[in-house]
């Protein structure tokens, strides 16, 4: 597998998983590059793209990096199927991190005056956003009492030479360590890695126990220690193979103006007094590339968060019932759950357990394991065939949820939902599915029977 992001871009472009372009005209930061990005999505295409020429900026930048669960899977060394399970055995097989004295993240060293960050290509991908964020950064910061870090992504609204608006969602780990800090009065020291390993990135969207090292769990996920680079004005420790770090400090009790934004759920939401960073040092390699992750429901911003997200959910649901076989994350705050079920009462059970994994979760179907939840059309026939609503939906009122919802209530306060739409009493003793017999199906070859091409016309 690849090491840093410089090698896992040299190994993707060399494999061209997925597939991989270099685009050399010029390309405005402002709205094109997130519309050429959409329009690839839009038939279909999520290559990774090099932008060599963004208009008035000197620094190439990445996208994409993230957006096929193939491309991940190839990152982290294993085939596709088996990156959920490659992602559970770094949850249960964390590696410490193995700190070294020099890292390409450090060649350049800028403080004070010499720091620039509005020379970093930030976006601006909608006509909602209130001006460039920084979406691909990862946020190291740690716990002032136990020194375990954690890793996120934020949303950084670039906001001068050396400032950042930071958005951190109330109940998340993030904004737990801030506000410990901010009842004593003391600043948030942070660092923000750009140019980021895909191994990193999971490690980062962990979901997990708020003690649960980060650090160690990419450690797990690459099989070896993750390097790590002590920084330069900050008391932490980040990846040095990273392209670009800024390293900056959270002042206690300061707001500032930050949103909207096009977030994931495709509204541009947020706005609001929100904590800044005061960039304190920015170093980088000599010839640094920028890592972006188009803003809103680009795919890139869908696939990297549901990658281990999935993967907690089943590890969480299995741990109160083991028959459930597979999750997926099919829409913001939705999870379709297969169960292979045995006694009644199960769905109920594993809808509960997903609930309670994770803060954000507003809806939880459950299907059996004749429904692929990869196919939409196919769980929506299990909800209209096998679910009665008086019998099979249960709703939590008035819980918190995201607030990032727009449907939901002051601080993210929402409705959680459940839905049971697996066969009753199960799928033995349900009504029997009509299909045509095997040997027919196998036997049929439609190019004896269609027209010549009609198979590949698009």
């Amino acid at each position: 597998m690849s090491e840093t992001f410089r090698t896992f871009l040299e190994e993707m472009e060399a494999t061209q998983e997925g597939g991989f372009i270099r685009i050399d005209k010029e390309v405005d930061s402002r709205y094109e590059a997130a519309a050429i990005v959409k329009k690839l999505e839009l038939a279909r295409k999520v290559p990774l793209i090099i932008f060599e020429n963004i208009k008035g900026k000197s620094i190439p930048v990445a996208v994409n990096c993230n957006g096929t669960r193939g491309r991940v899977a190839r990152a982290v060394g294993v085939p596709k199927e088996e990156l959920e399970k490659r992602v559970i055995h770094a949850f249960q097989n964390p590696i410490p991190p193995l700190e070294i004295s020099q890292a390409p993240a450090q060649e350049v060293v800028l403080r004070d005056k010499d720091i620039d960050i509005t020379q970093l290509p930030a976006m601006v991908y909608h006509d909602t956003d209130v001006g460039p964020y920084i979406t691909a950064g990862i946020v190291f910061a740690k716990d002032p009492d136990t020194g375990v870090y954690n890793l996120s992504y934020n949303r950084l609204m670039v906001k001068g030479n050396d400032k950042l608006g930071i958005f951190m969602t109330v109940g998340k780990h993030l904004n737990s360590i801030y506000t410990k800090l901010e009842e004593r009065n003391q600043p948030m020291e942070v660092a923000i890695t750009i140019g980021n390993h895909p191994a990193w990135a999971i490690g980062a969207l962990v979901i997990g126990p708020y003690e649960e090292d980060e650090l160690a769990v990419i450690g797990g996920l690459k099989g070896n220690p993750l390097e790590v680079v002590q920084c330069k004005t900050v008391d932490l420790k980040v990846p040095a193979g990273a392209e670009i770090v800024l390293e900056g400090v959270i002042q206690p009790h300061l707001r500032e103006k930050e949103g909207p934004f096009s977030e994931f759920t495709g509204y541009a939401l947020g706005e609001g007094e929100n904590p800044f960073i005061t960039i304190t040092a920015m170093t980088h390699r000599k010839d640094p590339v920028y890592q972006d992750i188009c803003g809103g429901q680009g795919r890139e911003h869908l696939i990297v968060a549901t990658i281990p997200m999935e993967a907690n959910y089943l590890r969480a649901i299995q741990s109160t019932v083991p028959e459930v076989q597979a999750v997926r994350v099919t829409a913001p705050f939705t999870l379709i759950i297969q169960l292979k079920k045995t006694y009644e009462g199960q769905a109920r059970q594993a809808i509960i357990a997903a609930l309670n994994a994770d803060l954000y979760l507003k809806h939880a179907i459950v299907v059996d394991t004749d429904i692929d939840i990869n196919n939409l059309h196919r769980v929506m026939w299990a909800i209209a065939t096998r679910f009665q609503a008086d019998r099979d939906l249960f709703v939590i009122p008035r819980v918190r949820g995201s607030s990032l919802d727009p449907s939901a209530g002051e601080m993210g306060v929402t409705d959680k939902m459940g839905i049971d739409a697996t066969a009753k009493p199960n799928l033995k003793n349900f009504a029997p599915m009509n299909k045509i017999p095997k040997e027919v199906m196998e036997r049929i070859d439609l190019a004896k029977y269609v027209p010549e091409g009609f198979l590949t016309k698009r």
